[in-house]
């Protein structure tokens, strides 16, 4: 009965913490988590240690013991038993200092290299762009803005002042431009956000104001990563307590590879799946230019059967990016994964085939490793297998800082962790030959916004991309004037501007709205006479509209096409030159976006072009034509005015016109005053 066993329960914890120990103000679940905790198998009696009084701080006990349940739902590998198992395992690991790649032989991972406007750049793209309507996605967003200046979470910040457009909205816009253009009709793409308990109800409440940014309620899926997973004190995995509260334990992040379990525990890849998905997207919160390089990767997928494809950039020998590798052991084993930077030297140097270690390919200036930037793309149905048969639990590590070389004692507590790069750790058989790498340049598809402006400017004077919110701007309109330039339009490049220690290009300012382009591969279509389009490099211009084509336009200002609903229309033969906006120093503001910056955008001048439904095109000057040139009129000569008073001859009938009289149609230009008059239009805005 639910009695006796709840006398059960509590025998066992006066056994182990004495007959004053009171435990009737928990549930049964609780009394039997306790159980297992105090029992001798975890150890970790203490956490119940002043628990005698019976009554005393009740509220508190079960504080700590909802705590320690959350933990427990949360960790897919046996609870917190499971937990505290698996650590003291890693822990006695570290502690030797076993190397978890021992035995392993490296080799170059199964991939391609593209640079942007190549043949083979184009047909991969091509190939993955037909793809981009079957993927479901998932948003990596558990992150709160803090280490920023931002008070709110990540995905709410605007990727650039241009537009004002936040991360979670160009995400979504992006998603809903693939749907629009590529999805089967009625079909619909879904996304999927991991949040934490820090940034769950703040990112519920940011769609729901904003109506999900147009994407359909349904489509929307939110899976919470759980409360963290206990702090441990020492290498016999004890739990840490909270210094400053006795009923808390210290709880820290168990890693992003959580997002996997999640995905299987919430049904999400086995919904997706029978949904018809066939690929899922995995991106993180604050990469502005994680799209562009999407049908790309699709491509890559598409040709060589992949399960999971991670997107690189080359990486240079000993830069301190994780490296992606192929590992083999004696067994037989093989796998593709990301080998941090400190230990993938160490790793090449055991092995014959890599006697210098780490070094840069002769040819390519580059490192055979591309570097991991943890964007990753998944084949569906392979991957949802997977899940099935691991709960979607990843392999962990531990990295407890040592007071000393004894190793007996932690400077501070650690934990295990988790990433969700190291999938293709728990892939078996040939599916594990099933995992390689996409690689292009880094300024065409990463540029994460993650550090303080004072650290990013310490990584800047080393050589390494600063990471905060200007250099995430200033990229984004970076990558998209390196793709109009390889096309051939004639995009200005500005000078490098400094703001509060970082250097950054901050122009031309554009902004291509997902609607209007998405990729690479689709702007051809939307500027197709290329050499006929020039911005200078103080310009700033926002487009959106899905049927928006730009044909020929002078732009030295700012300039605004906006789109109505259905509408479609071609902007040709535009010049604008105006005072447009500027980006203007500042050393302090209270607005978070603008002091994380230091600059402020000033819009003194604008010029906004319509695209109407009625196919007008509203801002658009009339066409003025240029005045026909009169025609000379000849002197009369003095013999015509007298045969002018002169009687007129008798009316006789026509000669007739012979064939070869009559002009010709098709060759013979017809006579000067017959030529339809022809007016040239120039549209200038001042």
């Amino acid at each position: 009965t639910r009695d006796a066993g709840e006398k059960r329960s509590t025998n066992n914890l006066l056994e182990l913490l004495g007959e004053g120990t009171d435990f009737t103000m928990l549930n049964e679940r609780q009394k039997k988590l306790a159980n297992a905790l105090a029992g001798s198998e975890a150890g970790q009696s203490h956490l119940f240690e002043g628990w005698s009084n019976s009554g005393a701080s009740d509220d508190d006990k079960r504080r700590l013991m909802t705590q320690l349940e959350g933990m427990d739902r949360g960790y897919p590998s046996g609870g917190l038993v499971g937990y505290i198992q698996n650590a003291k395992v890693l822990l006695e690991k570290s502690k030797k200092g076993v190397n978890p790649l021992e035995g392993w032989k490296p080799s170059v991972p199964k991939g391609e290299n593209f640079e942007l406007g190549t043949k083979e750049f184009d047909e991969a793209e091509a190939l993955g762009l037909k793809e981009t309507g079957k993927c479901g996605f998932v948003l990596v967003a558990g992150g709160l803005g803090e280490r920023l200046g931002y008070g709110g979470i990540k995905i709410g910040l605007p990727t650039e002042l241009t537009s004002g457009t936040t991360y979670i909205q160009y995400y979504i816009e992006t998603i809903l431009s693939y749907q629009s253009k590529h999805a089967d009709p009625g079909f619909k793409l879904p996304l999927c956000i991991m949040t934490s308990g820090d940034t769950n109800a703040k990112t519920v409440d940011l769609l729901e104001k904003n109506s999900y940014f147009g994407m359909d309620r349904s489509s929307v899926t939110i899976v919470q990563q759980g409360d963290g997973v206990p702090a441990l004190e020492n290498n016999d995995a004890k739990i840490a307590v909270d210094p400053a509260d006795p009923y808390a334990v210290q709880a820290k992040p168990h890693g992003h590879g959580d997002v996997h379990a999640l995905l299987h525990s919430e049904g999400v890849a086995k919904r997706w799946l029978a949904d018809g998905v066939e690929w899922a997207v995995f991106f993180q919160d604050t990469n502005g230019l994680a799209f562009h390089t999407l049908p790309l990767m699709l491509g890559v997928s598409k040709k060589y059967d992949l399960i999971m494809n991670s997107m690189a950039v080359p990486r240079k020998a000993k830069q301190a990016v994780g490296g992606i590798v192929k590992l083999e052991n004696g067994e037989g084993k093989k796998r593709t994964i990301n080998v941090e930077y400190n230990q993938l030297d160490p790793l090449l140097r055991a092995s014959p085939d890599f006697p210098d270690g780490d070094v840069n390919d002769a040819k390519t200036g580059y490192s055979p490793f591309p570097g991991n930037i943890n964007q990753l793309l998944f084949s569906l149905e392979p991957y949802a297998k997977v899940l099935e048969r691991t709960n979607g639990a990843m392999p962990e590590f531990v990295n407890p800082k040592y007071k000393d070389d004894t190793k007996t004692a932690f400077k501070k507590p650690t934990r295990l962790e988790c990433m969700m790069q190291d999938f293709p750790t728990v892939l078996e058989g040939d599916d594990a030959e099933r995992a390689g790498f996409t690689s292009a340049a880094a300024e065409m598809c990463f540029s994460p916004v993650k550090n303080a402006t004072m650290d990013g400017a310490a990584l800047q004077k080393k050589g390494t991309h600063p990471g905060v919110a200007a250099s995430g701007e200033a990229d984004q309109y970076c990558a998209i004037k390196k793709i109009m330039q390889s096309i051939g339009c004639k995009v200005e490049e500005p000078k490098a501007t400094e703001y509060n220690g970082i250097s950054v290009v901050l122009g031309p300012a554009l902004v291509l709205k997902p609607d209007f382009v998405s990729c690479p591969g689709e702007y051809k279509a939307k500027f197709p006479s290329p050499s006929d389009i020039k911005i200078s490099s103080r310009s700033s211009l926002i487009v959106n509209g899905k049927d928006v084509v730009i044909k020929s336009l002078d732009l030295d200002g700012a300039l605004v096409i906006k789109c109505e609903d259905g509408a479609s229309g071609t902007i040709e033969g535009l010049v604008v030159k105006n005072k447009g906006w500027e980006f203007a120093p500042v050393e302090s503001s209270a607005d978070e976006v603008i002091g994380m910056r230091g600059y402020e955008l000033k819009k003194n001048e604008t010029k906004t072009v319509t695209v109407k439904k009625d196919g007008t095109i509203e801002g658009m000057p009339k066409p003025v034509a240029k005045p026909a040139a009169k025609k000379p009129q000849a002197a009369a000569p003095a013999a015509a005015a007298t045969k002018a008073a002169a009687p007129a001859p008798p009316k006789t009938a026509p000669a007739k016109r012979t064939a070869r009289d009559l002009p010709s149609s098709l060759s013979d230009p017809a006579p000067a005053e017959a030529k339809q008059k022809v007016q040239t239009c120039a549209c200038v805005i001042m």
